[in-house]
C-alpha cells in the first residue's frame, strides 16, 4: 500500500485560497479599526465630562453649614476659588 501525502504545499495554493485569506485579514482589520475608533471616542468623552467637573469658575455651595462645602474647588492649589 502506497502512503499518500494530502497537505498541499504553499506553492500548490489556488489563488482563490489566497484571496480569502486577504478579504479575511481586511475583515479582522477593519473591525480593529472600528473598536479602536469607539474606545478614543469613549475617551474623549470621558475627558470632556471630567473637564466640565473640574472647570475652576464653579463656586463652592455652602448649604451644609459649618463651613462644608461639596462643591467643586480649583484644581490649581494656590488660587482661590
Amino acid at each position: 500500500m502506497n502512503a499518500r501525502n494530502d497537505v498541499k504545499r504553499p506553492s500548490d495554493q489556488s489563488l482563490g485560497a489566497r484571496a480569502v485569506l486577504a478579504a479575511a485579514q481586511r475583515r479582522f482589520a477593519a473591525r480593529v479599526d472600528f473598536l479602536v475608533a469607539r474606545w478614543l471616542e469613549r475617551c474623549a468623552t470621558n475627558a470632556e465630562a471630567a473637564q466640565r467637573l473640574l472647570r475652576t469658575d464653579r463656586k463652592p455651595t455652602r448649604e451644609f453649614g459649618m463651613g462644608v462645602s461639596l462643591g467643586v474647588t480649583s484644581p490649581r492649589w494656590d488660587e482661590s476659588p
